[in-house]
């Protein structure tokens, strides 16, 4: 078999029929068999669906039910458009989809990340099901089920890959001289239940099947240029870098760099595969590699804004220090309850903490953290992160803006800031 291609198409890659066109147009450009195409949920997609999961753990089961109508609504209208007839076996897969979907949202004893997992997985498989189907009509291509690729353990919601078993699978199942179609973001535990890989983790499934398949590289297919040293929507003046050392983007992922999932590079870089971001919106141009070079080109800052977060200040009841072990107590919370922490910084008697503030899992920490410790919670905080800083960087950034946390490194600085 020859090396396989791995591509990997984002939620903006497939968000409407025009979208899911180019995307067969793309593929089309590259002759080479087999190829293995990784697809996210449409659009907005995962958004809406863990809508539904929310509505659900509040017992609204009506706008839950509401949620998944307005799902396939969105669906059903792409689906319009793509085919003069829609082919049967699609049809009735979807049907099932739905229908299992419905199932779902009633009462159930499911923890809330079981059930995110139970239930937003579809959101993959309905999107590659109907890329799949629209591909084959232009070069033969095969639908596959990650679930039974992926072999992961049983966090839901921030799954860990067996890789023993999932490289076993994934090379039992490429073989052909075909394109296959396949999911990110999703695998399944020892028993069968579906999981899910960590938000954005359709990057991290497409590192996963070209380590398992040994490829050439892995290409990520985005709507900017490449990898730039900033989000153009948040910072000016941004600049494309064209090649990025394997451990700097290891760095720039970890502390939030929208374009790359933390946990995509190291297994290309354990295998030396080199990962290309291009521009699904301009298929020739160049982009950006990640390879095992000494430096980035060009070496500019690098700037990473992380909205949503909640600065979470404990201190001992009895004002004593805080020590060891209740540190070792709030990260065990924070792991059993899936935090993430993005900042920690901490005092003789406090500790203060930089988290996603996600609306169902912060409030059950907080409410058990309450207990043993003193708490001081801020919400409406954003994290701002600067990488191979220069001191201009920091004054033009943070002018206005009213600090609350502070850190420092030889080459990262971060400010937990609230705007004035």
């Amino acid at each position: 078999m020859s090396t396989p291609l791995v591509f990997k198409f984002g939620g903006a890659s497939v968000k409407d029929a025009e979208s899911v066109r180019n995307v067969a147009a793309i593929i089309e450009r590259y002759p080479d068999r087999p190829m293995v195409v990784v697809i996210s949920a449409m659009g907005k997609m995962t958004n809406a669906f863990e809508s539904v999961v929310g509505c659900w753990a509040q017992g609204d089961l009506s706008g839950a039910t509401q949620g998944l109508q307005g799902i396939q609504d969105f669906h059903a209208g792409i689906i319009t458009e793509l085919f003069d007839q829609i082919p049967t076996d699609l049809q009735a897969d979807l049907a099932q989809w739905y229908e299992d979907l419905g199932q779902l949202v009633q009462p159930s004893d499911r923890s809330y990340s079981e059930q995110y997992d139970s239930i937003v997985h579809h959101g993959e498989l309905i999107s590659t099901r109907i890329v799949q189907a629209f591909v084959n009509t232009r070069v033969p291509a095969l639908w596959l089920d990650t679930r039974t690729l992926v072999k992961t353990d049983n966090q839901f919601r921030r799954a860990t890959v067996q890789w023993g078993p999932t490289q076993e699978c994934i090379a039992a199942a490429v073989q052909e001289s075909k394109v296959y179609l396949v999911q990110g973001f999703i695998g399944s535990d020892p028993s069968g239940r579906p999981t899910t890989l960590g938000r954005e983790g359709s990057d991290y499934t497409g590192a996963v099947f070209a380590y398992c398949l040994g490829a050439n590289s892995l290409t990520i297919w985005k709507d900017v240029p490449g990898m730039l040293n900033g989000d153009p929507k948040t910072f000016q003046n941004t600049t494309l870098i064209e090649e990025l050392p394997f451990g700097e983007a290891i760095e720039l992922a970890f502390y939030g760099a929208s374009i790359i999932h933390p946990k995509t590079i190291q297994p290309l870089q354990k295998k030396g595969i080199p990962l290309h971001i291009k521009s699904f919106v301009d298929p020739a141009a160049s982009g950006t590699v990640i390879n095992s070079a000494d430096q980035a080109t060009p070496q500019v800052p690098n700037f990473i804004l992380k909205k949503n977060q909640a600065l979470l200040s404990i201190s001992t009841m009895d004002l004593a220090f805080i020590a060891e072990h209740h540190l070792s107590a709030v990260y065990q919370l924070f792991a059993e309850q899936g935090v993430v922490v993005n900042l920690m910084r901490n005092t003789a008697t406090k500790a203060v903490f930089c988290l996603n503030n996600d609306a169902i899992i912060i409030p059950k920490v907080v409410a058990a953290l309450e207990s043993d410790f003193n708490l001081t919670f801020t919400s409406n905080v954003e994290l701002l992160t600067i990488r191979q800083y220069n001191e201009s960087d920091v004054v033009r950034e943070t002018e206005g803006l009213t600090i609350l946390q502070e850190q420092r490194t030889p080459d990262t600085v971060q400010f937990a800031f609230q705007r004035s």
